[in-house]
């Protein structure tokens, strides 16, 4: 097997507390020719023990989250961006949200749980869902918006009276009562409420009770104990019995329910439809699926579904996962019985509680800060993962298996044509023969008028979803074609993919031509063919014919003065990649990178052309200033750049300053010459950058350009700005020249 040769694929749903600690036991211990991919729906994952501080204000949301892709990124973890919709077990596929299934030869479950508000009539529509708590932070923020107007919700209640119940009444009474203050309202227009169908913290000794309904009192929260909601309404809390607790604003923390595509997974569920694992947390109807956390049921260990669980559950998860990728027994793991809780009043103070044991006061909320932060470093601090990971050694290679070049290096033909079959015919005319019935080449009716438009885009991937690389190149190679004022309309593609058995290859190849082609279809351009080849790593290049009417033509030249300089996205995707390799890019940044990456440009050069741009290019490799250069130089003129506009993607500019930079800059630097001003180091670097599916640069008459940009950003493009004009022109080539006014933002500009 070669060095990085994939045999065993272990797909990991879900980004939960028992996941992570996966992924960083295979990292510090890799398990040769084993794959993690982490498909996540959300790309930060909260801490349930730290979640009442967050609450309270005590700490701020980003200590209490993990970075899955930071955490990915250092782990050497495939990660995918998307939501589990079904486990097909027989073809060994997850069914994902919004694009094609992903094979897997071992699964481990870890997606959390939903909201079940069925059981309280009216609870759906104005209660407020706690769980999942990735999703509870948001709406917690919309509250605090709402208390913080005249008439917003004053009587806030809190339905469920077990440990998330007690701390959530407690921690939003500190923080809502904390805003009012801050903002000069009356404290005592606010009242708290809790309500629970049995006593506050049922499974806990009576001296915690005890402790906690004291703690309710001093606070003025009104406790309804053995006290059974069963309506919310808009105003109240109808209790069973003809009672009535007035309420603005309903909280339920009760009622948690497995994800409902469970039952058609075939596995075997608990009868409340939780995935039902044994002691070695396999499903107990399939080996090669685990499970652990909220989402799974110990069937000969019940235990409460409590965060500890679910962070315990970490290490042997990993150790039996690592077992059956080898082949051997996995071993069977039984949580304790008892577990401390630590549970927090709202302020800085917390009551211990195990058994028969309990204490309480400052020093144990300050005990559970220290354990809490402790576990939260092991997954926030990369730089310390990452020094005590084992350095892969580079000569293993030399032992491995031989591989052929030349045409010896293609794709078999089996794993070539099952990948093909699987995509859906495509839906465009003017093919006479393509994919749907394979030949040497392709034969393409020519277009009715005007030209055909040719150009050919080829990179490496700079991230690990095949899928979204697939998108990402695809929409990158049409931005030619729109730049010229064509339209594009059949691609021939070149996919590269690294070495493996035939059955991963296969895999890998279906997972990258999908997503070429969720982008080709969106635009009606149709796969015609191409060529693959094995490869150490995994690229993509797409040549691209389309049509263009002889009065649309839009070149590089033909720039005049005055006219606006139109940017209609930001700057920094090489700089931002460059810090996600290395596991230094906050996952809320590249996630709002990849969705507009993702975005056509076909609109745009269709709003430019209408215009009238007189000149227009796409900003792609050579950066900013390379792209504009070109069009200076094409142009014989000079232009200046108003820094100040420019849009820049959220973190680049601080990535910047830090010195991350793409392993091209060195190269675009080479036409720093063009500049007449002086510039620092990170602007330069910003402007630059190579980009990967950038935007479109095009000159608009002055007159015009206002209105250009604010029908591109109605249409969508909220980041096109003008970032510049053209001061002269007729300069001949050497005259073309930039002069830079202004500084770059600290922050990004326009929708982002």
């Amino acid at each position: 097997m070669r060095a990085g040769e994939v045999r065993i694929d272990i797909v990991l749903l879900g980004g939960g507390h028992a996941h992570v600690h996966v992924l960083k036991a295979f990292a510090m211990k890799p398990a040769p020719g084993v794959r993690l991919t982490l498909v996540t729906r959300d790309l930060e994952t909260p801490y349930s023990g730290m979640l009442p501080g967050v609450i309270a204000g005590l700490y701020a949301e980003p200590e209490a989250h993990i970075d899955l892709l930071r955490l990915t990124a250092i782990t050497g973890t495939r990660l995918i961006h998307a939501e589990a919709i079904g486990v097909d077990r027989a073809q060994k596929r997850v069914h994902l949200a919004g694009r094609p299934p992903i094979a897997y030869d071992l699964l481990s479950i870890d997606v959390g749980i939903t909201p079940a508000l069925a059981h309280i009539d009216g609870a759906a529509e104005y209660g407020i869902a706690v769980k999942p708590i990735g999703s509870f932070l948001a709406k917690f923020a919309s509250l605090r918006e709402r208390c913080r107007a005249p008439d917003g919700p004053r009587r806030i209640a809190v339905i469920g009276g077990g440990a998330g119940g007690v701390e959530l009444i407690l921690s939003m009474r500190a923080h809502l009562l904390a805003d009012a203050r801050a903002d000069g309202r009356d404290e005592a227009a606010f009242s708290f409420v809790l309500v629970t169908d049995d006593e506050i913290l049922a499974t806990h000794d009576t001296k915690v009770r005890d402790s906690f309904r004291r703690a309710l009192a001093a606070r003025g929260i009104e406790l309804h104990e053995h006290s059974l909601a069963g309506a919310v309404m808009p105003s109240e809390i109808e209790l069973e019995g003809g009672q009535s607790v007035a309420a603005d604003a309903v909280l339920v923390t009760t009622g948690a329910a497995a994800p409902g595509w469970f039952r058609g997974t075939g596995l075997a569920l608990d009868k409340d439809g939780f995935l039902a694992v044994g002691p070695t947390l396999q499903a107990l109807n399939d080996p090669d699926v685990f499970g652990a956390g909220d989402c799974v049921t110990l069937t000969e260990t019940p235990r409460e579904k409590a965060g500890v669980y679910a962070v315990r559950a970490g290490p042997p998860l990993a150790r039996n996962l690592r077992r059956r990728a080898r082949g051997q027994a996995p071993r069977p793991w039984r949580p304790q019985q008892r577990h401390l809780a630590l549970i927090s009043t709202g302020e800085r103070y917390a009551v211990a509680s195990r058994g028969p044991f309990k204490t309480e006061g400052a020093w144990v909320w300050r005990w559970k800060d220290w354990i809490d932060r402790r576990w939260m470093r092991m997954y926030q601090d990369t730089d310390a993962m990452l020094g005590r990971m084992p350095k892969v050694q580079l000569d293993s290679a030399r032992e491995e298996e031989m591989r052929c070049g030349g045409c010896a290096a293609k794709i078999g033909p089996l794993p070539l044509s099952r990948a093909i079959a699987k995509l859906p015919p495509p839906m465009v005319d003017g093919v006479m023969i393509g994919l749907d019935a394979p030949d040497d080449a392709a034969i393409l009716l020519p277009p009715r008028s005007g030209y055909l438009v040719q150009t050919v885009d080829f990179f490496r991937a700079f991230i690990d979803d095949p899928f979204v690389f697939g998108e990402i190149a695809a929409n990158h190679a049409l931005n030619d074609v729109f730049a010229m004022g064509g339209v594009p309309r059949h691609a021939l593609a070149t996919a590269v993919i690294p070495v493996g058995p035939t059955d991963k290859v296969e895999e890998h190849l279906f997972q990258l031509l999908s997503g070429a082609r969720a982008c080709l279809d969106r635009e009606g351009v149709a796969l015609v063919g191409g060529h693959s080849s094995e490869g150490m790593d995994l690229s993509l290049g797409l040549s691209v014919t389309g049509e263009v009417a002889a009065d649309s033509i839009v070149r590089k030249g033909g720039l005049a003065a005055g006219d606006a300089l139109l940017l209609t996205r930001p700057l920094g995707t090489g700089i931002l990649f460059a810090a996600a390799m290395r596991g230094r890019a906050r996952a809320v940044s590249v996630a709002a990178a990849l969705e507009e990456m993702r975005r056509s440009n076909r609109s745009v050069a269709a709003i430019l052309s209408r215009y009238r741009a007189t000149a227009m290019t796409d900003v792609s490799g050579f950066g900013l200033i390379g792209h504009l250069g070109e069009m200076l130089v094409a142009s014989g003129a000079e232009a200046e750049l108003d820094l100040t506009a420019m849009p820049i993607y959220a973190d680049v500019l601080a990535k910047a300053r830090e010195g991350m930079a793409s392993t091209l800059l060195p190269e675009n630097l080479a036409r720093l010459q063009l500049l007449r001003s002086h510039i620092d180091a990170p602007a330069k670097a910003v402007l630059f950058d190579p980009q990967t599916s950038g935007g479109l640069l095009a000159g608009v008459p002055a007159a015009a350009a206002a209105d250009c940009a604010a029908e591109l950003q109605s249409a969508g493009h909220g980041y096109a700005t003008i970032v510049g004009r053209v001061r002269q022109v007729g300069l001949g080539e050497a005259g073309a020249s930039v002069f830079i006014a202004g500084s770059l933002p600290d922050r990004t500009n326009g929708r982002g």
